[in-house]
């Protein structure tokens, strides 16, 4: 099938780095046409790679993010991310329903809610976030089956998919590995793009949770522009032309 070929093209590439049209096409036994014709769609969706007419690699000049284990997130700008936390926190209310994806970042939101709460809905993918919900009476907790990746925590897989595309969602509030200007909001991992994707979609407001560390960097797939996000919640080491960005577009920087 077309697309499972092109997903392994993109794990082939996002493991060596470059690789070859006829290498491909001898891969999968297929004519150097149809592997041309993967690559320009994998290069239209995915800002992190670039075709020649002898193959495709990672496009180079750009700081790449790669996977990180959450254990290894969790030690890494602690202040920042409690900063961000609580003030993602105080945008939620009573009877809420938040979307919660996955990330260091996101998963300390639950720990600075407003105590006057009553009722609260949660969706997650991330597992870490599930076992801070359950603790909590007020917490209506909705979380889509799949296949569980240890190192992200998060369950992913079609499954998930066709669980969220089903929600409406008030309030979403998306943790990010690479945010850039002109690629957007990208992730490191090609399987959880897609769920990304719906929940982005089926959001009524969008907030990006991302301390400056994340800014000017790019991963493998793109999930969406940073235009389209309602506001994007920062500590106070934002970089300069990305506020300029902001106020260009009308994004809220809280």
């Amino acid at each position: 099938m077309p697309l499972e070929r092109r997903k392994q093209i993109l794990d082939l590439i996002y493991k060596k780095g470059v690789i070859k049209t006829v290498e491909l096409a001898k891969h999968f036994d297929v004519n150097i046409a149809t592997i041309r014709r993967d690559l320009k769609i994998l290069a239209r969706e995915h800002p992190g790679i670039q075709i020649s007419y002898g193959g495709a690699s990672l496009r180079k000049g750009q700081t790449y993010q790669r996977e990180q284990p959450m254990t290894e997130k969790l030690t890494q700008n602690v202040e920042q991310k409690m900063q961000i936390a609580q003030k993602a926190a105080r945008l939620i209310e009573d009877g809420d329903i938040i979307a919660l994806n996955c990330g260091s970042t996101v998963s300390l939101i639950l720990d600075y809610l407003d105590p006057g709460i009553r009722k609260l809905t949660v969706i997650t993918l991330g597992f870490n976030i599930a076992e801070k919900a359950v603790r909590l009476p007020f917490v209506e907790l909705i979380m889509p089956g799949g296949t569980y990746r240890h190192s992200s925590q998060v369950f992913w897989g079609r499954n998930a998919e066709m669980f969220l595309e089903d929600l409406v969602i008030d309030k979403a509030f998306f943790g990010a590995v690479a945010v850039d200007r002109v690629y957007g909001w990208t992730h490191s991992v090609l399987s959880e793009v897609e769920m990304n994707r719906i929940m982005f979609k089926n959001s009524r407001k969008r907030y990006l949770v991302a301390d400056s560390s994340k800014y000017d960097k790019v991963s493998l797939g793109k999930v969406s522009d940073l235009c389209d996000f309602d506001a994007w919640i920062v500590d106070d080491g934002l970089p300069g032309q990305y506020v300029e960005y902001a106020e260009a577009h009308g994004i809220q920087i809280i």
